[in-house]
């Protein structure tokens, strides 16, 4: 069998990292293959693979570990360590990582312990507090494949993205860089250059894309929090696949400059930067420190510093809108229940809760957000894989080759443009007239639906991405929090009978001993701008149902 140009170039990319890892923090490749076997649920074998320390440090998220390094309860070099170890580890188990640098981060560690013991004052908010990078952002000195073969051969970065800059200058120690798919407009992390990310609830399933790679690494602790990026989902489907919080915010809030990828500059819809984190509060954390830089100032974003909405929300009641479905696909049958269960608990708990009725959402894909994704026909990606002499994989085959999928004259890209914010103003009119279901008499804060029809999809597969890309459309920030696990006994009604195709596909994936035991995410949608306001009622949310 030959092995073509780009399994070499992929080869010699997956050598390197993998020398990058420390001989002490190995296990052998028959002690990793005798983990694979024992268990489709890796989440549970690190404890057990490293020393208690290192699992004592790494249970804490990133505003806890900031405090105790602060407090000189722990040296910043203690917990750079054991991050690293704890993604050595969970590299081996998952492949979630792409660069891994932890020499470097721990000559970093050693200087913030040098100031602190110097200054008495740590230098930013995330003073030594690990943070991981998705692969598609620059990393000073670091490569960025962004999951072609072809950006393989391309010089290390000379600077940093802003995002990654605002967090190094605010303390954070970098360390690694994690996996993202091929082509990125896919829910599920797997390249021909750094191959597939295993759920590690469950290496049957993905762990969504294209932050498959952070959401992973997070998951099994190796990480506290993550920079990730959202243009259909991609922030939130990987932490509701992997268990965890993420957040997508409102379009031109969190700088996006210095990230590679193709289409980079379209703009029909909106890409954004946003976190992956174990926690609202490290959601939060993100955000502020991100706006608190200022941001605006160097790129073309909204003046709008971050105003914490949270402590105010903790002692009003919401209004909450339930959509348990989007008239496209049933979601499975876990989702369903989780959702009514948190609608329950909001409504015994004193806040105002309401069926909200979906707005056309299947149209709106169909004749408005798949063309303006690819309004060059996916020509950009085509010739992207093409320089690499590298094949399609088949999630992204199947994506480009849809019949909607095709170049675009400019006028029929302005007509598209016009179609979505006409879209737009009738999605607000149906906001609105949520006033008139509410006792309050003012529409609902928030709006509580299903971030994907399933919590996770077999290998290869391309599920129906309408629950998260629908937000993108309209630019509304919306964020995911774990609300359940999937019980023994969920199973659709007796005689249900998909209402189409795509519904069908995903009737025909369930399989209860697959995803029993699996976290089950819910996501919280609001309008526009009002970011700060959603962090606080996904706080409020996540503190009745998960304490």
């Amino acid at each position: 069998m030959t092995t073509t140009s780009w399994e070499l170039i992929a080869i010699d990319h997956q050598q390197t990292r993998a020398a990058a890892i420390p001989s002490k923090w190995l296990l052998s490749p028959i002690h990793v293959q005798e983990l694979k076997r024992s268990t489709t649920r890796i989440v549970d074998l690190l404890p057990g693979l490293l020393p208690k320390p290192v699992v004592d440090i790494t249970a804490l998220g990133a505003a806890e570990l900031a405090a105790k390094i602060k407090d000189r309860h722990y040296t910043c070099v203690e917990v750079t360590e054991a991050f690293c170890q704890r993604a050595a580890v969970a590299q081996q188990l998952s492949n979630c990582l792409t660069e891994i640098f932890f020499e470097e981060a721990l000559e970093q560690a050693r200087q913030l312990d040098h100031v602190l013991e110097a200054t008495g004052m740590p230098v930013g908010p995330l003073h030594g507090v690990p943070v991981s990078v998705k692969d598609h952002y620059n990393v000073k000195g670091h490569l960025t494949t962004a999951g072609y073969i072809s950006y393989g051969g391309q010089a290390v970065k000379d600077k940093d993205a802003h995002i990654v800059e605002i967090m190094r200058n605010a303390g954070a120690v970098l360390y690694v860089k994690t996996n993202n798919p091929q082509c990125m407009m896919v829910l599920e992390t797997v390249s021909n250059i750094y191959g597939r990310t295993l759920n590690p609830w469950n290496t049957t399933l993905a762990a969504g894309g294209s932050s498959g790679g952070e959401a992973s690494l997070i998951a099994q602790h190796g990480s506290p929090l993550g920079i990730a990026s959202d243009v259909g989902g991609s922030i939130r489907v990987p932490a509701a696949f992997c268990g965890l919080y993420g957040f997508k915010p409102s379009g031109k809030r969190v700088p996006t400059s210095g990230w590679e990828c193709t289409m980079a500059g379209a703009e029909s819809i909106t890409a954004v930067s946003g976190p992956i984190a174990r926690s609202v509060q490290d959601l939060e954390l993100f955000m502020q420190v991100t706006l608190d830089a200022k941001p605006w100032l160097r790129d073309p974003l909204l003046a709008l510093p971050w105003q914490s909405q949270t402590k105010r929300l903790e002692t009003k009641k919401l209004t909450v809108g339930v959509m348990l479905w989007d008239e496209v696909v049933t979601p499975h049958p876990y989702i369903t229940r989780v959702l009514r269960a948190t609608a329950q608990k909001l409504k015994e708990a004193g806040h105002e809760v309401f069926d909200f009725a979906p707005y056309d959402h299947k149209r709106a894909w169909d004749d408005i957000l798949l063309p303006l994704y690819f309004t060059d026909g996916g020509l950009d990606i085509k010739q992207t894989l093409a320089a690499g002499n590298e094949p399609m994989l088949p999630s992204a085959e199947r994506l480009i080759s849809d019949p909607i999928v095709k170049r675009r004259s400019v006028n029929e890209v302005w007509k598209l443009h016009v179609d979505r914010d006409v879209y737009r103003s009738e999605y607000l009119s149906k906001w609105a007239a949520t006033a008139e279901a509410s006792k309050s008499g003012m529409p609902m804060d928030v709006l509580l639906c299903p971030a994907a029809p399933l919590q996770g999809t077999p290998h290869d597969v391309k599920p129906w991405w309408g629950y998260c890309s629908q937000w993108n459309l309209l630019d509304y920030p919306s964020g995911v929090l774990p609300a359940g696990t999937v019980l023994r006994d969920d199973a659709y009604a007796e005689g249900y009978q998909p209402v189409n195709d795509l519904d069908r596909e995903n009737v025909e994936l369930y399989d209860n001993s697959v995803y029993l035991g699996m976290p089950v995410a819910i996501q919280v949608v609001a309008l526009t701008h009002q970011d700060e306001a959603l962090m606080g009622a996904m706080a409020v949310i996540d503190k009745l149902i998960n304490g």
